[in-house]
């Protein structure tokens, strides 16, 4: 007998998919992360990411811009992020009146043991789909991210891949 709740998730079949894989996905490496001792992610860290994927350190003003914030948002989650010892703020050389974000070893640390959460749990599922099944998601993932784009802005190999790190 189904019963219906009447609840309608409010996406496609596709969509819920979706967000159902990449939520359990995220999940799992949080959760990694803190049975090996790192704290609760809070968002302020997604900028701990961000930072590490950029070729340089930046000013407050350049991550304001660059993550789509206010600068008076970018010197909060700076300020945070100091105060837990992921950054550090330093006067910039061209520039008085800005301070260039810079990353800690502590953040270094973090991320580098995030990369290896994240690829045991790639190899996980490169056990459970094999190299095949791994390299059909990869065009799927591309597929999806084209068709939603309207056009490929990008090369999307280079988009989704990361080194491999195990």
């Amino acid at each position: 007998m189904v019963v219906d709740s009447g609840y309608s998730p409010p996406q496609t079949d596709l969509g819920q998919a979706l967000r159902i894989a990449w939520w359990s996905y995220v999940h799992r490496i949080d959760a990694d992360m803190e049975a090996a001792g790192y704290p609760e992610r809070r968002s302020a860290m997604n900028y701990v990411f961000a930072l590490y994927a950029q070729p340089a350190p930046m000013t407050i003003s350049e991550m304001g811009r660059q993550f789509d914030v206010s600068r008076q948002a970018a010197s909060k989650i700076v300020a945070e992020l100091t105060q837990r010892g992921y950054v550090r703020a330093v006067a910039s050389t061209t520039d008085q009146r800005e301070k260039v974000v810079e990353l800690t070893p502590k953040a270094i640390e973090h991320v580098t043991a995030r990369l290896r959460a994240a690829a045991t749990l790639d190899g996980a599922i490169r056990e459970r789909v094999g190299d095949a099944g791994l390299e059909q998601l990869y065009q799927v993932l591309e597929a999806v991210g084209e068709v939603s784009r309207g056009k490929a802005e990008f090369e999307p190999a280079n988009f989704y891949r990361a080194p491999n790190l195990w």
